[in-house]
């Protein structure tokens, strides 16, 4: 599989839905947007790196046919911040996690950054009964690890960096060892604390919903059905206070818009007003504090680099 560069949104749809299965792929409004393919063919299993800018991807029930491959697909997330919902369940990855989703259900992948992924996406046929193992792992992140986890981890690294094919008895024989690896880090009972899910929820829905001004700990703590104090003792655990986390996390994404050519037009408030900020009068404060730079310059810089 050659490198393919996309500029696009549609034609990335389009490559993304027919190298795996039907997809609906958005972008954040007005955001700049590229991304690129490379991959590997191991036998019948494609090894795909995939790497671009911030997006969603969406496997819905209008997207799923009968006449589509059953697929399970297992990545390697590489960069940037991300997450994935599938069967209720949802979770934020760090670089380094490995992730399942099936694409006989619907499921959602958000990429809120820059980021890098490889994909190998395995036939259920090839997996028997041990679909199911998977199945019941599916948007539950594996850490990196030492082990086996390791070799799988650098497996899809490498398959992820080359562009090529392998086949005939080597291809099969490789690929077969390559479920069998996947299958044993599927296979470790290593569950997360419920505790520990919930708060990745929690992380999940306000990275989705940063563009709302009412988001707020009671917001966040009734739609979860969980108390205000209870939502504070989850976020204390990770050493995190929920609105010093949002108010960065909403800073980041200004500051990014800032330094974006392609909204050099939209006035400092309006940008601020997309990530739920309706009073900019402190804003030039707490880009500086944050990130050196009020607005005034952190513009003046992206500009005096085109």
């Amino acid at each position: 599989m050659r490198r393919h560069d996309y500029q696009r949104l549609e034609k990335f749809q389009a490559a993304a839905s027919q190298a795996f299965v039907p997809l609906r792929i958005g972008v954040p409004r007005e955001a700049g947007f590229h991304a690129s393919f490379c991959g590997a063919s191991i036998n019948d299993l494609p090894a795909t790196h995939i790497s671009g800018t911030a997006c969603s991807v969406r496997r819905d029930a209008r997207t799923i046919g009968s006449a589509d491959p059953e697929l399970v697909k297992v990545a390697l997330h590489r960069r940037g911040r991300a997450g994935v919902e599938q069967d209720g369940r949802q979770c934020l990855l760090q670089p380094g996690d490995l992730e399942a989703y099936d694409t006989t259900r619907p499921y959602e992948l958000r990429y809120w950054d820059d980021f890098d992924t490889t994909v190998i996406a395995i036939p259920r046929a090839r997996l028997g009964l041990n679909a199911e193992l998977i199945a019941r792992r599916c948007a539950v992140p594996l850490p990196a690890g030492p082990g086996v986890r390791s070799v799988v981890s650098a497996c899809l690294t490498g398959l992820g960096g080359t562009a090529g094919e392998l086949s005939g008895a080597a291809g099969m024989h490789f690929a077969d060892a390559l479920i069998s690896l996947i299958l044993s880090v599927f296979a470790e009972d290593r569950r997360e604390e419920p505790a520990s899910h919930l708060t990745d929820r929690i992380l999940a829905h306000c990275l989705a919903n940063l563009s709302d001004p009412a988001l707020s700990a009671a917001s966040v703590a009734h739609r979860h059905g969980i108390s205000v104090r209870y939502l504070h003792k989850l976020l204390s655990g990770r050493g995190m206070s929920l609105a010093a986390w949002i108010r960065h996390e909403r800073l980041r994404r200004i500051q990014r818009d800032l330094a974006n050519p392609a909204l050099a037009n939209r006035t400092t408030g309006e940008i601020a007003a997309r990530w739920g900020i309706l009073d900019p009068t402190h804003l030039g404060r707490a880009l500086r504090a944050e990130f050196g730079q009020t607005a005034t310059e952190i513009r003046r810089e992206a500009l005096s680099r085109r």
